[in-house]
């Protein structure tokens, strides 16, 4: 109905206002449209590393035909596609913010490994899914906040479900994948995990074309604006509540994980608010430090190391 259907005609003006905002000459990624493949009968062979990946996230049953022309009819394929198609008229956004970051990354000195790419449809809880070579990037977790299939979804987790969101989430989880963050060695607190957090989303920053803070965080603007007003209390808090050098590993997913607040830290904190002051941190190290490099703070030497903190002068 029309209700259901204004929503999507909006977000699909978003994405091709998007689309034409690009420069003409931002690099294009190869992005296989397999969603749009399976629906319309036309899957590449069964031999294509790209659907072994995708049907091994869908069944634990060797791949056949069979097996794919079930898929082609099940119920993700025929609630989940038509409503895609109406946001992602195409592939050229995800292939063009693709492209973006990839070439970004090599710019900045990131080794990320050769990789395929995929959009697809399924009823996983994953947005953005790495099967062996391939990575796969679930369109159906980006149709709007308002989308109707969210419903029963917290506020705060559909916030990051639209097409705005989905660059920094590509960024997100190729930089993730390829530089996780170390717990070996023992030395892990809630203060590297924060710094470690914070280099991530300078990573956002850097990698995601026409980047926002308050998108690459995950934040409303009235929640930035809120966070920006109370920056100093935050940190007090924290200093207060003696979570800096905590090293439990629960404190620290308190402080950076999606949740609706962070009440540890105060009441009205929004979640991740560990992420945002990691984010302040790096901000000021980078300041007086303005030649280290994405690969070098990415390193646990540099979010586990003593002196970050001291040398980034940060007050609040």
């Amino acid at each position: 109905d029309m209700k259901r259907l204004l929503p999507l005609i909006f977000l699909s003006l978003v994405v091709a206002c998007s689309k034409s905002s690009r420069q003409a000459d931002v690099p294009v990624a190869e992005v296989v449209p397999l969603y749009s493949y399976i629906a319309a009968g036309h899957v590449p062979d069964s031999d294509s590393t790209v659907l072994r990946a995708f049907m091994r996230t869908v069944s634990e049953e060797p791949l056949t035909p069979e097996l794919v022309e079930a898929w082609m009819s099940s119920q993700a394929v025929s609630v989940f596609t038509p409503d895609v198609d109406s946001v992602f008229t195409d592939t050229a956004y995800v292939a063009r913010s693709l492209g973006g970051i990839l070439a970004n990354a090599e710019a900045k000195g990131l080794a990320l490994p050769h990789r395929q790419y995929a959009t697809v449809v399924y009823g996983r809880p994953e947005s953005v899914l790495f099967v062996d070579s391939v990575m796969l990037v679930a369109l159906n977790h980006y149709l709007g906040a308002d989308y109707p299939g969210y419903s029963h979804w917290p506020v705060y987790m559909r916030l990051g479900k639209t097409p705005q969101a989905l660059p920094y989430d590509l960024a997100e989880a190729l930089v993730a994948t390829s530089y996780p963050y170390s717990l070996e060695g023992g030395d892990a607190t809630a203060l590297s995990r924060m710094i470690y957090e914070g280099v991530l989303t300078h990573a956002k920053m850097s990698l995601v074309p026409d980047a926002r803070l308050g998108d690459a965080l995950g934040y409303t603007d009235a929640q930035m604006r809120w966070l920006e007003e109370n920056e100093g209390s935050i940190w007090r808090s924290i200093i207060h509540r003696q979570l800096l050098y905590d090293t439990s590993e629960s404190t620290a997913d308190r402080l950076v994980a999606p949740s609706p607040e962070v009440s540890v830290v105060e009441p009205a904190a929004p979640g991740r608010v560990g992420r945002y002051i990691g984010y302040r941190i790096v901000s000021a190290y980078l300041a007086d430090h303005p030649d280290a490099t994405l690969p070098q703070m990415l390193s646990p030497e540099f979010y586990k190391g003593n002196s970050v903190l001291i040398n980034s002068q940060y007050q609040h």
